[in-house]
């Protein structure tokens, strides 16, 4: 028991020395051209443990660091938890339209020991006929020594 707990306060000690820093590297937000119709709406799973409407935006690639893109569709997508159809999306109304992508890059930082792990997180939002669609992927860069983070 006295091994488990000091243990414990090892971990919590060690936490507690950990330095974290978060900032975003950059944002911005683009205009492009979206599909609203079946061609690139989708009810789908791939990429997903379940199903979801998502939609495919090509045009999207130019503008992100990461690659948005499921495996086996032909561009970049954004999921809603939000619509439960594609027809709640369509509207009976299958146009393109014009539409805003936030596009976020964050790199966030923290130090433990003589190694500061680093990594970037990419988020896109859109708000598509009052529905709101996201993508976010985060990927770990190299180990750096501590004073490269502070």
């Amino acid at each position: 028991m006295k091994t488990l707990l000091a243990a414990f306060l090892l971990t919590l000690s060690g936490l507690a020395q950990a330095q974290f820093s978060s900032s975003i590297m950059s944002e911005k937000t683009v205009t492009l051209p979206v599909d609203i119709s079946t061609t690139r709406l989708k009810f789908t799973n791939l990429g997903y443990s379940n199903f979801l409407v998502k939609v495919i935006v090509p045009e999207l690639a130019e503008h992100t660091v990461m690659n948005h893109r499921n495996s086996g569709e032909d561009g970049p997508c954004l999921f809603t938890y939000e619509a439960f159809q594609i027809d709640d999306v369509i509207q009976d109304n299958p146009i393109v339209e014009d539409i805003d992508f936030k596009i976020t890059l964050v790199k966030e930082s923290v130090v433990q020991g003589d190694v500061c792990k680093v990594t970037l997180t990419e988020n896109v939002h859109a708000q598509i006929r009052g529905f709101f669609f996201q993508h976010s992927l985060t990927t770990q860069m190299p180990d750096r020594i501590p004073a490269d983070c502070i």
